[in-house]
């Protein structure tokens, strides 16, 4: 990788994409006046940038940070129920902010993070990841196999990245000397300052983990777990990481195979989970092996009674797994998790309407799409093939949320959530066809059989048109791949482009 550049230009736009809205950090200056003096400050800022660079030092009032904590569910009194909000120096965020999108571009330009690692990536999300697990494990039980699937727990994980293993690395990234020895100044001799109510405590340092509250955190965090990926097939959203081994079978498959297999499953799952676990040793990474979760993804009728070990510890098989806010049974499906966001949904919306004399039916609108719809449609092209007895909970607290509003015209100007989970359905399905995801994702897309050839059965079909998945369950054709490659195949031509 070559040295950063710092360039006027680069600086005076980093100046004018501060948001004013947010707060001054612990040196005082305000976003408003940088932003506003954007043209008189980038000539002189842009010295300051390339001096901290070239020499390799970090100010030490850009290492100090104000945190606010943030009381979270639970009781007030237990410390570890706040989470802690840190506000940093702008000048350090704008240096940073060029460092990382020159970094994230070479990282990414020559592949060094894995494919399956879907956080803090342009064109990536946990909605992808997600399509890509249940996607393997639906085709697993498709095709009359199992999978063994593994959540992993890291405890605090931002905050107790090992420096020295993390400073280690970065060279064998093909990292310049300077960019190092600057990240290495950047990481250390750092402080925070708790604020609670105006009133500030003593300046305490911190001498591990990535800084919260700065850009180049997460990319710094990506760098330190890549190896980690390595091990096996581990995939991960950041710091959530999920495990799996699965094999594929076959009508006539006996008892006695079955029991063969699901031994070497656990067998893979053990070795997966002892490669992490010396990883976790080397890197000074502690998992959590009572919040490791594992789920049998299956759908024979003999249980699977096998379970594995993680660092000594038996790991019960659940009937469910909790991955990304996203509950899937051991079925590949989300009954459970549909009930549980109707439920939360519900408990919201009776707040609305106990306070709807407080709002115009316009503003009771707002607040229903920005606070409570969004949990009825979080990941929803996961879902939207679920049976229609899953998915009426939702619709009808929709309807709900029209008698709350109490305005026809405002009213009409809802889609249904059946329309919409088709439209985001499909907006996934669009980046997955034009490569904007994970490699591994794009695979997953059939061929376009017609595609090339003229033919009187080519008529009937878009230019895009795409070979129908073969399922033989009703529960793989609902599954998100086969249920939208249909719907995309069901679009007119008129939508796509000649």
């Amino acid at each position: 990788m070559p040295n950063v550049r710092f360039t006027q230009r680069s600086v005076r736009k980093a100046l004018f994409s501060l948001d004013v809205s947010k707060s001054s950090g612990p040196d005082g200056v305000p976003p408003i006046v940088l932003k506003t003096c954007a043209p008189e400050l980038a000539p002189v800022l842009t010295r300051l940038l390339r001096y901290s660079y070239s020499q390799g030092v970090v100010p030490n009032s850009w290492k100090t940070a104000l945190v606010h904590p943030i009381p979270k569910k639970g009781d007030r009194s237990d410390p570890s129920n706040y989470r802690p909000i840190a506000i940093t120096s702008l000048f350090s965020k704008i240096m940073e902010s060029i460092i990382n999108c020159q970094l994230m571009r070479y990282l990414e330009d020559h592949q060094l993070i894995s494919d399956r690692q879907y956080g803090f990536r342009r064109g990536r999300s946990a909605g992808d990841l997600l399509v890509y697990l249940t996607h393997r494990w639906a085709k697993a039980v498709e095709s009359k196999g199992e999978a063994l699937a593994v959540s992993l727990d890291i405890a605090k994980a931002f905050d107790r990245v090992w420096h020295k293993a993390l400073l280690s690395k970065l060279p064998s990234y093909g990292l310049p000397e300077k960019l190092c020895k600057w990240i290495t100044s950047f990481l250390a001799d750092r402080s925070i300052k708790v604020v609670v109510d105006g009133a500030c405590s003593d300046y305490k340092p911190i001498n591990a983990g990535v800084p919260q509250g700065c850009v180049l955190s997460p990319t710094l965090f990506l760098l330190h777990i890549n190896d980690m990926l390595l091990t096996g097939s581990i995939h991960c959203y950041a710091d959530d990481s999920t495990g799996d081994a699965l094999y594929t079978g076959r009508a006539n498959i006996s008892r006695e195979n079955v029991a063969e297999y699901r031994n070497k499953l656990v067998s893979e799952v053990e070795s997966l989970l002892n490669k992490v676990s010396d990883w976790g040793r080397l890197n000074l990474v502690q998992f959590n092996p009572q919040k490791t979760q594992v789920c049998a993804i299956t759908a024979k009728k003999n249980p699977f009674v096998v379970s594995p070990q993680f660092q000594g510890t038996p790991l019960a098989a659940s009937a469910s797994i909790g991955i990304l806010g996203v509950d899937i049974s051991n079925s590949v499906q989300f009954r459970g998790h549909l009930e549980g966001k109707a439920k939360l949904a519900s408990k919201k919306l009776g707040v609305l309407s106990r306070a709807r004399q407080y709002f115009m039916p316009a503003h009771r609108l707002q607040l229903y799409k920005a606070q409570f719809r969004p949990h009825m449609e979080y990941c929803s092209h996961l879902w939207a093939g679920a049976p229609q007895c899953q998915l009426l909970p939702l619709d009808r607290i929709q309807r709900r949320a029209i008698r709350i509003v109490d305005d026809r015209v405002l009213s009409d100007q809802l889609d249904t959530l059946a329309l919409r989970r088709d439209v985001a359905s499909l907006c996934v399905f669009y980046r997955i066809y034009h490569g904007e995801c994970s490699e591994e994702l794009f695979g997953l897309i059939p061929a376009a059989q017609f595609h090339h050839r003229t033919s009187r059965q080519n008529s009937r079909y878009h230019p895009y048109h795409l070979d129908d998945w073969r399922s033989t369950t009703v529960r793989f054709r609902r599954s998100f791949l086969p249920r939208t490659t249909s719907l995309w195949n069901q679009l007119p031509p008129a939508n796509f482009p000649n």
